[in-house]
């Protein structure tokens, strides 16, 4: 050791060792590493420390220590070895990248997407969920793409997830894959099924840990009835069989998560699409499925999919029902406390009828709800506290969430509609009528496809005489029976798929054309005299006089119309795109270019052509024509009225020829059920095929006047009628999965308290890490982004990320590990336009998080738990003072799991403890926006005080721990209470159906099948014991609490 050194009042350690780890005796959590070099000044041995990038000092060498072994919390409170507010963020943020935290969000502000409290109750009832599994049955419009996606970045956060599959039908696969790029910057590759299964196939052979995102059709996976057959030999029942044999298991499942959407397609149990919801729930560890289908309490509909979602706990319809009938007395207790005033006796009668249940006989939680309202209504804190019991009492709540716009919605859109009626010009009429009258004559004595093929060329005409001529003309006959055009189901025609049908069709579609080129007509002349074009030109021309860069989305069925209609835009300078379907990526481009604001101002859009395309950006809508489908409309109406949508109203205008088809029977109907005034809703599960045939029955040329007007009016009960009754099924549906209140204000709160994990905490995080581990790291803040920087990586640094990678494969690819060039680092996932492709996303699945999150767990002295803090009254929301503080980790793990953070402070001065709100609020500021408080021995306080306080603080969370451990054990035990439930009487049936077959053989003398019978019984019996002895397993608990952090801060005016 040199003279120097030697000198040194206390030489324990040698400075001039290169890469010693050493931090600030009265500032422990300022740390770096020694140069080697040193130098003196006076009687002192000055030190280089490295504290980071272009941050070398010289510090005394007496005013450092070697970092050492963690001491605990307690000891150094008593030393007064604070740190200041980075230690406490350092503490604070290695919990929350940990993805452990029940009451962490780490999807929010995750995304390219607004914040809409109602999009996290999926999110939220996924987290405490003990099955991981879920159906989300939100209303058209709010949402359910986003929901979804934010429960797969959750499983990423939390379990390092890496495989996901998403199953959709056919025409949705492109949306999704843009959805998933635009809002979340997550890469999805659409696969076909032979694709999918030769990949899965290698992941099953080698048990690979490949990351992929698949996006799949929903139609070409389902599998055939026989796909359990060798025989079967095609690409969809192998796949079928791969996943039979390959049922997810607690170390290897094929896929992390899969998503399925239109999810009501799968409810049949003896469909293929229902198979393959069942073999892949059995073969993923996590599944979430959509549906935006009503839900009705009197069909097998809602029973089906939950079998799906959770076949150990919905395995019986009539316990299904037994289930519904128990829970609607929950959701009676939490109707009755949202009421104002507060009906508390009508929650404490709803309560009482729930306990007369089996389900919640003898329910701890609900003893001890009705003894907090015993005591009159509690204060607000509470409330809310109850109201969560009740929630956790839900018997459905932990498998599906239903929102519906008028309950989360502050502000509807308000719909407008306009009707432009128009007239033929004399020789567009002469010619509608023609074509009429001849298409009558053909319709005499016709039904089924071919009736309707001449009443859908009818109503082309009504759309547009000229393209359809042009349509007819360059065919020579009408073939194009298509969905497109039709907007009907073909299957509920009558008759429908018969060859006798098929060929009636045909001749029916080319009398239909000879009808129209039979007689005398003058194209250009009817082009020119075409007045339901004049009036839309006009109509665009008036409001683009108002505003140039307005956007109007123009629906036609008939490719003929639209193909005209472009033309003509075109050719009077009207920027205009079209989309129709099969067009595949080509729309997505459309879209986007028509989304820009120097983009056509005109969308001419096709029914299957806008289908799962978002509009909200466009307020102006145009039906050029009508569909016989009200659903159709609505499903027009909706690509404009759905959630992101800014205007305050949005504008529909409908076209309408006098005395056609859609002025006389469509136009009037749709007025009188209001369906352009308001949403209708998602009628067509309840409605199924009424209000077609009833259209489709108006249209029939075989019928007087009066017999019309009869059916229209029919048409229009049955609408009416099927309105109420949604709107009755949508009030019980409440009993089903209860009040979404007490979530959104939670959701509300967490976001409002920083319950998630923030650009400013992620970037603070890497800029922490770095400075004290990797100095040589170049981290350069760049203008062009908040929260983004350059970042080279030490040699040092950029091989432990490479091993890290190497032996971790996390799912996030990074080039870190591998530049020497600067990488353009994102630590706002929100800003996925403003950047370059090649940007990475600083997030918590990233691989940098990930190897931080390992280093801090593998190197806990790099977290200093003890801080004093300065900061402002107005960042406080306190009052002036010193306040004492105390950060707990809690854990409880039972059937469920539930991990959180908690906080409890305390003022000094008067002792009073603040409430676990306000404490959390403080604590988290003083973590975000406190400074280091200087000399904090000096000025605070005696330490024997800040101790007291310390241990009154620690006493609160002690009693704070214990209730909420009581909470969690009554309701663990009530959960497995309703499970052995559930299963005894599924088993007790079952038994008593096999004792009274074996009764009945004995009976006629038949006792072959007894012996297999009672084979059947002792299968049962030990089935029951199965199912029995894990449910008690899962009944103990197992709690944990943690002291994580302590210190002061002190609150001035400043």
């Amino acid at each position: 050791m040199t003279e120097a050194i030697a000198a040194a009042s206390d030489p324990g350690w040698n400075p001039e060792i290169a890469g010693t780890k050493v931090r600030l005796r009265d500032n422990p959590g300022r740390q770096g590493a020694t140069t080697g070099r040193t130098k003196r000044a006076g009687s002192f041995l000055m030190v280089e420390i490295d504290f980071g990038p272009n941050e070398k000092q010289f510090k005394r060498y007496d005013l450092l220590e070697p970092v050492g072994e963690q001491k605990e919390i307690f000891e150094l409170l008593e030393n007064a070895v604070f740190g200041g507010p980075s230690d406490l963020r350092r503490v604070l943020t290695f919990e929350k990248i940990k993805g452990e935290l029940t009451n962490i969000f780490y999807s929010m502000e995750a995304s390219n997407t607004d914040f809409h409290p109602h999009q996290f109750k999926p999110v939220m009832r996924f987290i405490e969920s003990p099955v991981g599994r879920m159906l989300i049955a939100d209303e058209v419009g709010l949402g359910k793409t986003i929901e979804a996606t934010y429960i797969w970045k959750e499983i990423q956060a939390r379990q390092s997830a890496r495989r996901l599959l998403i199953v959709c039908p056919a025409m949705l696969r492109e949306k999704w894959r843009g959805d998933l790029r635009k809002r979340f910057n997550i890469s999805g590759d659409i696969v076909s099924a032979r694709d999918l299964y030769e990949r899965m196939k290698d992941v099953a052979a080698h048990r690979t840990t490949d990351s992929f995102v698949y996006i799949t059709s929903l139609e070409g996976l389902r599998p055939p009835a026989n796909y359990e057959n060798e025989s079967a030999t095609g690409v969809r029942a192998r796949f079928a069989r791969l996943l039979d044999e390959n049922t997810a298991t607690e170390d290897f499942a094929l896929f992390d998560h899969v998503i399925i959407d239109e999810a009501h397609y799968l409810r049949n149990p003896s469909t293929g699409n229902n198979r393959l919801g069942r073999l892949l729930s059995e073969a993923a560890h996590h599944l979430v499925m959509l549906t935006a289908t009503p839900i009705q309490l009197n069909s097998d509909n809602l029973y089906q999919l939950l079998r799906l979602v959770d076949p150990d706990q919905f395995y019986d319809s009539s316990l299904f029902q037994d289930m519904l009938a128990a829970n609607s007395s929950i959701v009676r207790a939490q109707r009755a406390l949202w009421q104002e005033p507060v009906n508390v006796q009508g929650a404490l009668a709803a309560l009482a009828d729930a306990e007369r249940s089996d389900y919640f006989k003898s329910d701890a939680i609900l003893a001890r709800i009705k003894e907090h309202l015993s005591e009159g209504f509690p204060d607000s804190e509470k409330r809310i506290e109850v109201l969560r019991l009740l929630e956790s009492r839900s018997l459905l709540s932990q498998y599906m969430t239903r929102s519906r716009k008028r309950e989360v919605l502050e502000k509807r859109v308000e719909r407008r509609p306009q009707t432009l009626h128009i007239r033929f010009s004399p020789e567009e009429s002469s010619l509608y009528q023609h074509v009429t009258n001849r298409i009558w004559q053909e319709a005499v004595g016709r039904s089924g496809v071919s009736l309707f093929s001449l009443i859908a060329r009818q109503r082309q005409m009504a759309s547009s005489i000229v393209g359809a001529l042009e349509s007819w003309r360059e065919k020579g006959l009408i073939e194009d029976l298509l969905w497109e055009d039709f907007g009907v189901s073909r299957e509920l025609l009558p008759e429908a798929g018969s060859e006798t049908e098929e060929r009636d069709g045909d001749a029916a579609d080319e009398g239909a054309g000879n009808a129209a080129l039979d007689c005398t007509y003058d194209l250009k002349s009817l082009e020119e005299g075409d007045n339901k074009y004049r009036a839309l030109k006009e109509f665009l021309a008036a409001e683009l006089r108002k505003n140039p860069r307005e956007k109007f989305v123009v629906f036609a069925f008939y490719r003929g119309t639209l193909k005209y209609l472009a033309r003509r835009l075109k050719a009077d300078g009207v920027n205009a795109a079209l989309i129709m379907g099969d067009m595949g990526a080509e729309k997505d481009n459309i879209i986007a270019s028509f989304a820009r604001a120097d983009g056509p101002s005109v969308l001419l859009s096709s029914e299957v052509g806008s289908e799962g395309i978002d509009l909200q950006f466009c307020r102006f809508l145009v039906n050029y024509d009508l569909p016989w489908n009200p659903m159709r409309v609505e499903q027009r109406i909706g690509r404009l009225d759905r959630l992101g949508q800014k205007a305050e109203r949005i504008s529909i205008i409908n076209l309408a020829v006098e005395n056609t088809i859609e002025d006389r029977i469509l136009m009037r109907l749709y007025e009188r059920i209001n369906v352009f005034r308001e949403s209708i809703g998602d009628l067509e599960d309840i409605l199924g095929e009424v209000t077609e045939q009833l259209l489709v029955g108006l249209l029939n040329p075989n019928l007087t006047e009066e017999e019309r007007e009869r059916k229209s009016v029919q048409a229009e009960l049955a609408i009416r009628n099927t309105q109420k009754e949604r709107q009755r099924l949508e009030e019980e549906a409440v009993n089903l999965v209860g009040f979404s209140d007490y979530i959104l204000d939670h959701v509300r709160d967490s976001r409002q308290k920083g319950r998630w994990l923030s650009a400013f905490e992620l970037r603070a995080l890497v800029d922490d890490f770095f400075a004290r581990n990797y100095p040589g790291t170049k981290i350069e803040q760049t203008g062009e982004v908040d929260f983004a920087a350059r970042i080279v990586l030490s040699d040092e640094a950029r091989t432990s990320l490479g091993y890290f990678i190497a032996e971790t494969r996390p799912s996030t690819p990074t080039t870190l590990h591998r530049s020497s060039r600067p990488v353009f680092c994102v630590f706002d996932p929100r800003k996925t336009e403003d950047v370059s492709p090649d940007a990475e996303f600083i997030e918590p699945s990233h691989p940098l998080v990930q190897w931080i999150r390992a280093r801090y767990r593998d190197e806990h002295h790099q977290l200093h738990p003890v801080a004093a803090i300065a900061m402002s009254q107005a960042d406080a929301k306190v009052p002036v003072g010193d306040y004492v503080f105390s950060a707990h980790r809690w854990s409880f793990v039972g059937l469920k799991s539930d991990q959180l953070l908690s906080f409890r402070a305390s003022n000094l001065a008067t002792g009073e403890l603040l409430n676990a709100a306000d404490s959390e609020a403080l604590v988290t500021a003083a973590s975000a926006f406190g400074e280091a408080l200087p000399n904090a021995v000096n000025v605070l306080p005696g330490i024997g005080k800040i101790c007291e306080a310390a241990f009154r603080c620690e006493e609160s969370l002690g009693n704070a721990f214990g209730e909420r451990l009581a909470d969690f054990e009554a309701e663990n035990k009530v959960r497995c209470d309703q499970q052995k439930v559930s299963a005894e009487k599924l088993a007790r049936r079952r038994l008593e159906g096999f004792r009274a077959r074996i009764e009945k053989f004995r009976r006629e003398g038949n006792l072959r099948p007894v012996a297999m019978t009672e084979g059947l019984i002792r299968k049962e019996e030990e089935q029951l014991r199965t199912k029995l002895e894990r449910i008690v397993k899962r009944q103990q608990v197992d709690p944990t609490m943690i002291q994580l952090a302590a210190g002061v801060v002190r609150v001035s005016e400043r």
